[in-house]
């Protein structure tokens, strides 16, 4: 029984290194960077919200994504969208500060969810 427990934590322990986190820089030679862990991509942007959802909008438009829902206020907003192969991307911006936004994209593939914030960086 004691055996089973002690592999049963190695398991875990190796599973969990596994998942990690990757840090991605986006712009090399700027201070923009990404952190994808857990299916989440999340990175800041020095701008206000309505900037950076304007700027979510056109990247989604430029990337042929289907948009199912989208949702704004002053304080946060989302787009739920879907790719080619039905795939659900979730894009969630917070408001920190009236000029500092986040940024989750939320997609299995952590190269997907590096080209949208890219795309969506690159609007600003």
């Amino acid at each position: 029984m004691k055996h089973r427990i002690i592999l049963a934590a190695l398991l875990l322990a190796t599973i969990s290194l596994g998942v990690g986190c990757t840090t991605t820089v986006i712009n090399p030679g700027t201070d923009t960077s990404a952190t994808y862990r857990l299916g989440q991509l999340t990175a800041q942007e020095d701008k206000d919200i309505a900037s950076v959802y304007a700027a979510t909008e056109a990247a989604v438009d430029e990337l042929g994504l289907s948009v199912i829902q989208k949702v704004k206020d002053e304080l946060e907003a989302n787009i739920v969208a879907r790719d080619a192969q039905d795939k659900k991307i979730v894009i969630e911006l917070v408001s920190l500060t009236k000029g500092t936004t986040e940024v989750k994209v939320k997609v299995a593939s952590p190269d997907k969810a590096g080209r949208i914030y890219q795309t969506i960086h690159d609007k600003l």
